[in-house]
């Protein structure tokens, strides 16, 4: 009982540990961002993209294969049943580089690949705990501290050989798991507002839709899918010509620099990931025409591109949200006599569902949106993921 009580503490001090990472690197992000984005002085935010675009070769340089996004960590954990979590760190300080001077890709790649290396980690620490608990026992007390609180020398990795089997204590090991992940969670949230860190989550309004509207729905949805076609063919094309320039190293960082440069003079407002810049849906570019929202949401979608075959690597889920929403409200001013939520709510799921995947549509969209656009959002996810499923055909690969 008393080598389960410590385990318990002992994981919820892992878990503590997860989330403050995990605050701390979006704190620094907006800390760093501000300070260099500081001037409006367009001579000076220049050299300062061109100072971090040598900073990213530098470590790009040293680390080739860094930052790491959350599909690399998941094929890692697949291939070989752990991660190699040491260099977690570097991970989010390149990340922190690539994000603070403008490139247009979000945190939420090398956020997410962290708490999954960090949460291996974690779980490497418990199993050492559990497993050498008797040997703990016997070291006194600031030598056990020491073996506990080292970050990476003792642990035990994996071992199916030894791994528990009996069923009470699998269940017993599933929920301590959902205990520590909630404990990250409050951790992390606790600091974000204490802090007062920008939300990440904006909700847009009000929605009077009616059963009325319906029969709109399919026409929604059909012109998201020509959106979303139409965005991977172009970026196919850039694909195949980068793939034709047999660039350097240094070339690629400095061409993905000359883009954030050229979007920071041309519209400053795309810059970063997006999450931040959807309150102007429903401010400054409420009244924009269809035509000018469109090609911002093509221009963000592009810029998202140019960055992730340039070395600016990073998450793609909120540049994507951001256009998916912009492209909404551009449909939705064609449209003015349907609820403008309604509309923004199917074209959004439509072509986040084409550009990544209907699953994480439903789930995200519906966070921007009120409770009463729910079923339409998840009517939307879930024809998009049948004809995922059964017409693939349909579907412009994404390179």
């Amino acid at each position: 009982m008393i080598k389960h009580t410590y385990l318990v503490i002992y994981g919820l001090f892992l878990s503590m540990i997860i989330g403050i990472v995990a605050a701390v690197f979006l704190i620094l992000e907006n800390l760093l961002s501000e300070i260099v984005w500081s001037s409006h002085n367009q001579i000076i935010q220049t050299i300062l993209i061109v100072v971090g675009s040598v900073i990213l070769y530098y470590l790009l340089k040293r680390w080739p294969d860094l930052p790491k996004t959350t599909h690399d960590s998941i094929v890692e954990l697949k291939e070989n049943q752990t991660i190699d979590y040491q260099d977690t760190f570097l991970n989010l300080l390149i990340t922190l580089v690539i994000l603070t001077f403008g490139a247009g890709v979000g945190p939420e790649a090398a956020l997410l690949s962290a708490i999954i290396s960090l949460s291996i980690w974690q779980a490497d620490n418990l199993r050492y705990f559990y497993f050498q608990y008797d040997e703990l026992k016997k070291l006194s007390l600031s030598t056990a501290l020491s073996r506990l609180l080292n970050p990476f020398k003792y642990r035990q990795t994996y071992n199916d050989d030894v791994a528990v089997k009996i069923p009470a204590l699998i269940r017993w090991k599933k929920l301590l798991y959902l205990v520590f992940i909630i404990n990250g969670i409050f951790a992390f949230t606790l600091l974000v507002r204490e802090t007062d860190q920008p939300s990440f989550i904006l909700k847009l309004g009000q929605s009077h839709w009616k059963l009325t509207d319906l029969w709109m729905l399919p026409v929604l949805m059909i012109m998201g899918i020509v959106f979303g076609i139409v965005c991977k063919i172009c970026y196919k094309t850039i694909l195949k010509l980068t793939k034709k320039v047999n660039t350097t190293l240094l070339t690629r960082v400095l061409l993905g620099a000359a883009g954030i440069i050229l979007v920071s003079y041309l519209a400053p407002d795309l810059l970063f990931s997006g999450q931040h810049s959807l309150h102007l849906l429903i401010g400054d570019w409420s009244n924009k025409s269809p035509l000018y929202l469109t090609i911002m949401a093509l221009i963000k979608l592009l810029f998202l591109a140019w960055c992730l075959r340039l070395n600016w690597r990073g998450g793609d889920i909120f540049p994507i949200t951001f256009a998916a929403m912009l492209e909404g409200f551009a449909v939705a001013a064609i449209f003015p006599n349907f609820d403008k939520l309604f509309v923004v709510a199917i074209i959004a799921t439509t072509i986040m569902s084409e550009l990544s995947s209907p699953i994480l549509a439903g789930i995200f969209i519906l966070l921007f949106f009120p409770l009463k656009l729910s079923p339409i959002i998840i009517v939307v996810a879930g024809l998009l993921y049948l004809k995922n499923k059964y017409l693939p055909n349909l579907n412009v690969k994404k390179a």
